[in-house]
């Protein structure tokens, strides 16, 4: 009854998925093709059981960037199937985001088995090649053929899964070679599910959960280097670790400061909690006017650097210790090579810590006289904002990084693209990010991907608001081809800068105006409400932050996804905020 090739290529595919639903996979992103049919028909089955839940792509580009938003969004690894052959170099994008952004993902791709490699065979390729550079694991089931593949070697493949995104998530691949029969009759289909439901659906399997393991030797050779009665910093850069581990992040993080009084300065995207005490708002323009005045010889920095030119620079000229502490990411994470890293995450790190202390040192302390000095120095500019920001006069770009937080409900969460958004928001949004989940991909700090990582979130968690350039949401329309995106909670912000604005920024002084937009910016002309139109998208328009408020309510209100577009001038843009830099570092 499963002894042909077609019924063993089925059973082994409901059997491999299975195992990957059972150690947390919820979410599945199908791509078309023939070599991987019985994987989609596996998935179809399993989906109709309420195991697992099915979205399609026809753009593998999309559905890997789509599948890295679920993930990041729910703290669950997140499948794309494919077929064979350039299907598979299309996730490259996708994995090399996931690597950085150390986010599970994995992507089974079918294959031709061994005997057709290196002959000529259609559509047959060294794929297996495709994402080695960026995977963490690049697995294969059986190379004759999944027919071929015992069930303990699936089980196998699903352990050093599990183990692998446990430890240090990422990208994995799974190449899958498929010998002919591709299809199954209705009678081999329901035989074979018979057999799988009897004997393997609820089947109990052991996946040992990995315990991570800390360096004590090396947290107590950091603690040497530390002095908590000190003055020093608390940087938090962009939150690598699982959404699901957020809660004892910030836990750890709170009881940190308490041990130190210790200011603390947060990315946008950190993750951290806007009621912590010790933060410092707009630290990033505290430090540009301030950083003569910053006298301290220690800093704690959380993950990566926040993509600051000033706190770059600061951390550089830094004479003191510096610390990094980073979440299940075992690679170097600090480019200026100035710090202790240590790789077990701050929740361990902080319950060592704590261990480490006598009764008195773990008692609550004020703020230090430098948190104070700069927490003040960052209301003053808030006042200075708050003064020059108002929402009566022309949009731009630094504006909205200002008001959009407090314009778009606090509990809704935000995406941030990749260039100028994230920037924008690092200098002006005054921690307004901190009161909801914020999201921005910056490992690899491009902009693909950008609509279908929105659509992925906007899955998981609604409504979303996506702030992105007009050049940023282009190179990724594709994503509107994702099954039901037109039906996601996602209002999308459209900045239309007519190009990449950053590059007006950082190039406009040395080039002329024809040369700058041939070789940066890369103007399109594009008719907005016709390409809303063509993918029956809604669409506004609007010109000032009163209209934008009424639009957001609109937005929210219908439960779809809305593309609502602002204009931006970019030469009144730059001329602005030089007036108000000027302003601030000024005053």
């Amino acid at each position: 009854m499963t002894s042909s090739i077609e019924c063993k290529n089925f059973l082994r595919s409901l059997q491999l998925l299975n195992l990957l639903i059972k150690i947390g996979v919820q979410n599945l992103i199908l791509c078309p093709g023939s070599r991987s049919a019985p994987l989609a028909i596996a998935a179809g089955e399993l989906s109709k059981l309420g195991l697992v839940n099915i979205f399609n792509s026809i753009d593998e580009r999309s559905a890997g960037f789509h599948s890295l938003g679920i993930s990041a969004a729910s703290g669950n690894l997140s499948l794309v199937i494919t077929t064979s052959g350039t299907a598979v170099s299309n996730l490259l994008p996708a994995a090399v985001e996931a690597d950085r952004s150390c986010k599970g993902i994995m992507f089974l791709t079918a294959d031709r088995p061994l005997r057709l490699k290196d002959c000529g065979a259609n559509q047959t390729v060294n794929q297996e090649d495709f994402l080695s550079s960026v995977c963490r694991r690049v697995l294969s089931t059986n190379l004759s053929g999944l027919h071929e593949t015992q069930e303990n070697e699936i089980l196998n493949l699903v352990r050093i899964t599990e183990k692998q995104i446990s430890t240090f998530p990422g990208p994995i691949h799974l190449n899958i070679p498929i010998d002919k029969p591709l299809d199954i009759s209705f009678s081999n289909k329901k035989n074979v599910l018979e057999v799988f439901e009897r004997l393997y659906l609820k089947k109990k399997y052991v996946f040992q959960k990995v315990e991570i393991k800390s360096d004590k030797n090396k947290f107590l050779e950091i603690l040497k280097n530390l002095n908590l009665d000190e003055s020093g910093i608390i940087l938090v850069g962009p939150y690598q670790g699982s959404i699901n581990d957020l809660s004892s992040f910030n836990k750890s993080l709170e009881q940190l400061q308490e041990i130190t009084g210790w200011p603390v300065f947060a990315d946008p995207v950190s993750g951290v909690y806007s009621d912590l005490r010790g933060l410092v708002v707009n630290w990033e323009l505290v430090l540009r006017k301030h950083k003569n005045r910053i006298k301290c010889k220690q800093l704690i920095r959380l993950g990566p650097m926040s993509s600051s030119i000033d706190l770059e620079k600061f951390l550089t000229k830094f004479e003191g210790i510096q610390i990094l502490i980073k979440e299940k990411n075992y690679r170097k994470l600090d480019p200026i090579k100035k710090s202790f890293e240590y790789d077990f995450g701050l929740s361990n790190f902080t319950s060592i810590l704590l261990e480490e202390l006598s009764i008195n040192e773990k008692n609550k302390k004020s703020l230090t006289p430098l948190a104070l000095d700069l927490i003040e120095g960052g209301e003053q500019i808030k006042e200075i904002l708050k003064e020059k920001i108002i929402d009566d006069n022309q949009i731009t770009e630094y504006k909205l990084a200002n008001l959009v937080p407090k314009l778009w409900p606090a509990e809704n969460p935000i995406m941030l693209s990749a260039s100028s958004p994230i920037r924008d928001w690092l200098t002006f949004s005054e921690n307004g990010t901190l009161t909801r989940n914020c999201f921005s991909f910056r490992g690899a700090s491009g902009i693909d991907g950008t609509l279908s990582l929105a659509l992925g979130i906007s899955r998981i968690k609604n409504p979303l608001l996506l702030v992105t350039g007009d050049l940023a949401f282009v190179h990724d329309i594709n994503g509107w081809l994702i099954e039901n995106s037109v039906d996601m909670n996602l209002t999308i912000l459209l900045i239309d800068n007519n190009g990449g604005n950053i590059f007006n920024r950082i190039y406009k002084k040395n080039l002329k105006e024809d040369e700058l937009k041939k070789l940066f910016v890369m103007p399109k002309k594009i008719n907005w409400p016709k390409l809303s139109e063509s993918y029956q998208l809604n669409f506004k328009s609007v010109a000032n932050f009163k209209k934008l408020r009424e639009a957001f309510d609109w937005s929210i209100s219908i439960q779809k996804s809305v593309i609502i577009k602002v204009d931006i001038d970019p030469e009144n843009e730059i001329c602005e905020k030089n007036a108000l830099l000027e302003k601030i570092i000024g005053s």
